[in-house]
């Protein structure tokens, strides 16, 4: 197979090569929270939840976000996020709800998902 053509082809091992998944997380009983208090909030789970490394917020519309993570680092990150945050006096839900293997599929369905 041409490396060109194929983008797992790589000549690292495939422990070493950055892989990306885009995961959807939700919160529940939220108005529509800007960006930065997304990445607060994630961050601020990460952080108690002990898990290292970085994430991208990608887009947020409404009570839907789409974050980039890596995939090695999926399943604690899913872990950390489905959780209930203090917001105002009470508490919040948010839940990490599908998991995409291309950040083109979430962006579309999340936009769709926004009429």
């Amino acid at each position: 197979m041409s490396p060109r053509k194929s983008s797992t082809s790589s000549g690292r091992p495939a422990s070493l090569r950055p892989r990306y998944l885009g995961i959807e997380v939700a919160g529940e009983h939220l108005p529509s929270p800007p960006p930065r208090w997304w990445e607060a909030t994630l961050r601020g789970c990460l952080d108690r939840s002990a898990v290292p490394g970085r994430f991208r917020l990608v887009r947020a519309e409404g009570r839907r976000a789409v974050v980039e993570v890596d995939q090695l680092r999926s399943r604690a990150v899913r872990a950390a996020w489905t959780t209930s945050v203090p917001e105002q006096g009470a508490e919040v839900r948010i839940a990490t709800r599908r998991t995409w293997g291309t950040l083109r599929g979430a962006k579309v369905w999340l936009r769709r998902g926004a009429r």
